[in-house]
């Protein structure tokens, strides 16, 4: 700690306890005596600058009270504040270190994703024209079964139309009483003309063949 005194006159604090000393704006230790001397100035005594001064006592501002504090003091203090600062800033990198290497992270976690997305649309593609595929073969297959189904329509159609325009089926023929009358007198003049005896007109026919047993006499020609 320095010792206070009059940075014009020299005189001490401490041998001349009732003057007072100022301090001004330029950082000079002016007493009383020397002060009122330039006050016609308004300069500093020292190095003649504008003057601004306040009275050392214990109402000192906090910034001009320190100039008058142990610097052993502020020595400390300004270790535990450098010390404080440096741990902050250390805090600071970390914590951006971290923040890079997540962001590493996400970068690769988002490459991946870009990845899935490109697979999932491509996929998507796939499938769209599989669909269509499909809905054009169904497509296909039904116009198909639609003409196929036109087409038996036409024939049942065409079938019915030529069943009309033919008409109905012709029945067949049967042997009209005057056909039988003229074959029975046919056969009646054969047998007139030939001695083989024939069944009477009119009787039922026998049309069982009858089988030669090798007598002679049974046989009639």
């Amino acid at each position: 700690m320095f010792r206070i005194h009059c940075n014009k006159c020299f005189c001490r604090r401490n041998t001349n306890p009732t003057l007072v000393f100022h301090m001004s704006r330029c950082q000079h230790v002016i007493c009383e005596t020397c002060l009122s001397q330039s006050s016609e100035e308004k300069k500093c005594p020292v190095c003649k600058v504008e003057l601004t001064t306040v009275p050392i006592n214990r109402q000192l501002p906090r910034g001009v009270a320190n100039y008058f504090e142990d610097p052993l003091r502020f020595q400390v203090l300004y270790r535990k504040i450098s010390k404080f600062q440096v741990d902050q800033r250390a805090s600071d990198n970390r914590g951006f270190y971290r923040q890079m290497q997540e962001h590493e992270k996400n970068k690769l976690r988002l490459e991946g994703f870009c990845k899935m997305e490109a697979q999932i649309n491509q996929q998507i593609q796939l499938e769209k024209k599989r669909i269509a595929d499909l809905r054009a073969y169904i497509s296909f297959h039904e116009e198909a079964a639609q003409k196929n189904r036109r087409r038996s329509m036409d024939d049942m159609h065409h079938a019915k139309e030529l069943q009309r325009r033919r008409g109905l089926r012709p029945r067949t023929p049967s042997m009209s009483t005057t056909d039988n009358t003229q074959s029975d007198e046919a056969m009646e003049t054969f047998c007139l003309d030939s001695d083989t005896d024939f069944p009477a007109l009119g009787q039922t026919r026998d049309s069982r063949k009858r089988r030669f047993d090798g007598n002679i006499n049974e046989f009639h020609i």
